[in-house]
C-alpha cells in the first residue's frame, strides 16, 4: 500500500496515486452519453485543486466537509489547469467529515503550468468550420 501524496505533489500525467481531501465545494454533476461526471473543489494542507469523478456507476453525493480517500486516481490538463481526476478504475470514498487541517491556497487548478504542457483535448479537436452568412451549418439553401 503506498502512502498518500500531498497535494503541492502533482504532477501533470501523474496515475496511480492516492490521497486524502476535504471536501470544499461540492460542485455538481453532468450527465454524459457514458454516465455522470462529478466535479467538486478539494483541498489539503498543501492546497486546494478541482476534482473530476468520471465513473459511469459512481452514485454518492458528497458535501462540504467530507473527508475523503482517492485510490488509483491520476491528474489531467482541463481548460488550461491541473485537475485531479478518477475514473473506472479509481476508487473515491468517504471516510470521514470536519476533522482535517486544510489551506484553500495555492489553489493548483489556477497555478501555471510547466513549459510544453498542454490539454491533450484540445490538440485533438479539429479546427472550427466558418458558419456560412445568413444562417447556421444546418440550415438548407
Amino acid at each position: 500500500m503506498s502512502a498518500d501524496l500531498a497535494l503541492n505533489q502533482l504532477q501533470p500525467n501523474m496515475s496511480s496515486f492516492n490521497t486524502t481531501v476535504i471536501v470544499l465545494d461540492p460542485g455538481g454533476h453532468r450527465r454524459t452519453h457514458n454516465g455522470t461526471i462529478t466535479t467538486m473543489k478539494v483541498a489539503d494542507s498543501t492546497g486546494s485543486i478541482n476534482v473530476s469523478l468520471m465513473n459511469p456507476e459512481f452514485t454518492e453525493t458528497f458535501r462540504a466537509g467530507d473527508i475523503l480517500k482517492f485510490r488509483g486516481a491520476h491528474t489531467t490538463i482541463f481548460q488550461g489547469g491541473l485537475t485531479l481526476s478518477v475514473g473506472k478504475n479509481g476508487e473515491c470514498k468517504k471516510v470521514s467529515e470536519f476533522m482535517m487541517v486544510f489551506s484553500e491556497t495555492p489553489d493548483i487548478s489556477q497555478m501555471p503550468l510547466p513549459a510544453g504542457v498542454t490539454d491533450r483535448r484540445s490538440d485533438e479537436r479539429p479546427p472550427r468550420q466558418p458558419q456560412p452568412p445568413g444562417g447556421n451549418r444546418y440550415s438548407r439553401p
